[in-house]
């Protein structure tokens, strides 16, 4: 275990130059008022970078006057003790910790004279458990009576503070803080929740008309493209029929070309036997025949070739105007066709802007439905059309916020689990610790004839949270600790008594105090002191103890060094018999 072997103070307050040697166990610094004892105890303080004292006062002020920089150094021992070293990063057998403190408002840490920063110091005194910032390990002057004034509630923080559970406290803060976080996000989460669920609702309607509309649409796109490829169907259809007739007509021509062909042969055959007869005649009436029956066969038999002429002659004349009929009647369906499959082609291109369908209903009803569906279509002309993507969106985020939202109620049911968890530790373990030194405290009162406890109010929360000392001398019934009840000596002496029973549960190699006995008479002084050794020899370690009063026979187990003022400058002397 290490201790403090030196303090070495230059340029600091009223000491030019010193160095005051300390020894393991109770170390006493005694002088009269003024002397510079204090300073010392301050000086240490700074060195190891006691955070109160430079919240205190402005560390300039405690140059010496007329000087610009101030030196205040400890030297710890660093010894190997059974093969290992208090500091085993340094190989040295002594570390000193230097405090720099210029006029300029620079102060520099330095580590066996090198430069350094606060939290190095801070680490290698933590590391053999030296926390200055604990009020049991340097109480400074005024401090023990101080105490007594301290509201109670910012007792529990010291108690925590001192006996090294303050992180339970700090937990619970984290936590509390966290939760604020957590219930400022639900509230901002909820907030624009509730403004994307409102936007969600307004668009959601608009949809729907959306939706209705678009139903109608699809509704007329159906019946438009029903009645497009109707018309393509009643007009091939049309087609097909005049291509019927004219295949035919054709047919009808064909035919009649054929029977006027077998006409116009025949009306030669004719042609050729009426010719063939008349020959025959002739020659008959040029030899004069005698054969009258032979010319009136003849005759009648060219008389017959006639009628037959006549009428083949009637026939070919009645078919050659049909066939020209025809033939008018050909070109104008032509025609027809022609403009048809004109109508075709356009139809067809209109109606492939569809879906290809055809209607089982007339046309005339189809564009009836066609006329009432564009009708309805004009009540949700002021429908967005955006609305289906507004909607989507606010739907979306509304879904995000909604498990956001879930998600913080889960973290924050969690949190609060963690936090009553933290708060029954934290209670847990301030309880045990007060009930501990509640005990102690009472067994240090007896020496006094006193008695005494210390008790935990309110604990269910750390803001309201009280720690009550109660006290009573001389067999009166003990009464709570404050600066109304006891005497000045009587509030040391009870302060005194729960210092140094929270003392048993801190482990530190050091420890200070300052002019605790301002207060106490002869009587009581004397009791703490024996007090003190007892808990010297009990808990072991190094003690400082400034006091300007009467050492007595305590000089025999104490290092006393003696502080005197010589004109302006502190000095110091060790204390011999």
């Amino acid at each position: 275990m290490t201790y403090v072997k030196e303090v070495i103070l230059e340029n600091f307050m009223s000491y030019e130059y010193a160095r005051i040697p300390l020894s393991r166990g109770l170390n006493i610094i005694t002088g009269p008022n003024g002397a510079g004892k204090s300073t010392i105890l301050l000086g240490i303080s700074i060195a190891m970078g006691q955070s109160h004292t430079e919240r205190g006062r402005r560390l300039s002020d405690l140059i010496r006057i007329g000087r610009d920089v101030a030196r205040v150094s400890i030297v710890l021992d660093n010894r190997e003790v059974d093969g290992r070293r208090p500091f085993p990063g340094i190989r040295s057998d002594e570390v000193v910790f230097t405090r720099i403190i210029r006029s300029d408002g620079n102060y520099l840490y330095e580590v066996n004279y090198r430069a350094s920063s606060k939290a190095e110091v801070r680490y290698l005194l933590g590391s053999v458990g030296i926390n200055p910032d604990n009020i049991l390990i340097i109480m400074h002057q005024n401090m023990i009576e101080s105490f007594n004034f301290i509201d109670s509630r910012e007792k529990v923080k010291l108690f925590e503070e001192a006996l090294g559970i303050s992180g339970l406290r700090n937990r619970i803060v984290e936590a509390r803080e966290r939760l604020a976080k957590i219930a400022s996000e639900e509230e901002a989460v909820r907030r624009r929740f509730r403004d994307v669920e409102s936007l969600m609702e307004k668009w959601r309607d608009m949809y729907r008309r959306w939706e209705e509309k678009q139903g109608l649409i699809s509704e007329l796109s159906r019946l438009e493209a029903m009645y497009a490829w109707g018309r393509v169907r009643n007009m091939e259809a049309e087609l097909n029929s005049l291509r019927d007739l004219e295949s035919r007509l054709r047919d009808e021509k064909a035919g009649l070309e054929e029977e006027v062909s077998r006409l116009r042969l025949s009306l030669r055959e004719v042609e050729e036997d009426l010719k063939h007869l008349y020959a025959v005649v002739r020659d008959s009436f040029r030899e004069s025949s005698d054969n009258p029956g032979l010319i009136d066969e003849l005759i009648s038999r060219i008389d017959g070739l006639r009628l037959r002429y006549g009428d083949l002659r009637a026939s070919e004349a009645v078919k050659t105007y049909r066939i020209e009929v025809l033939e008018r009647e050909l070109r104008e369906l032509g025609e027809k066709i022609r403009r048809a499959e004109g109508e075709v082609r356009v139809l067809r291109m209109e109606a492939s802007r569809y879906h290809e369908i055809y209607p089982e209903k007339p046309l005339s009803e189809i564009l009836g439905e066609i006329r009432a569906v564009k009708k309805m279509l004009e009540k949700y002309g002021d429908v967005d059309e955006t609305a289906a993507a507004s909607y989507e969106y606010y739907r979306r985020l509304y879904e995000e916020y909604r498990e956001r939202l879930e998600e913080i109620v889960e973290n924050r049911d969690r949190l609060y689990k963690e936090l009553e968890k933290r708060v029954r530790r934290w209670r847990e373990e301030l309880e045990r610790y007060v009930s501990r030194v509640s005990d102690e405290f009472n067994r240090i009162l007896a020496r006094f004839g006193a008695t005494g406890y210390a008790r935990l109010e309110d604990p269910e929360d750390i803001e309201t949270a009280r720690l009550e000392i109660y006290v009573g001398y001389g067999g009166a019934t003990p009464t709570l600790l404050d600066a109304y009840r006891q005497s000045g000596g009587e509030r040391t002496v009870a302060a005194m008594a729960f210092l140094l029973a929270m003392q048993r549960l801190v482990k530190s190699p050091f420890r200070a105090v300052d002019e605790f006995d301002v207060h106490m008479d002869p009587r009581n002084r004397a009791r703490v002191m024996e007090l003190l050794m007892e808990y010297m020899s009990s808990v072991g370690g190094q003690y400082l103890v400034i006091t300007p009063g009467y050492i007595g026979d305590y000089v025999r187990d104490a290092h006393v060094i003696v502080v005197q003022k010589v004109e302006g400058r502190s000095g110091v002397a060790l204390y011999s018999e």
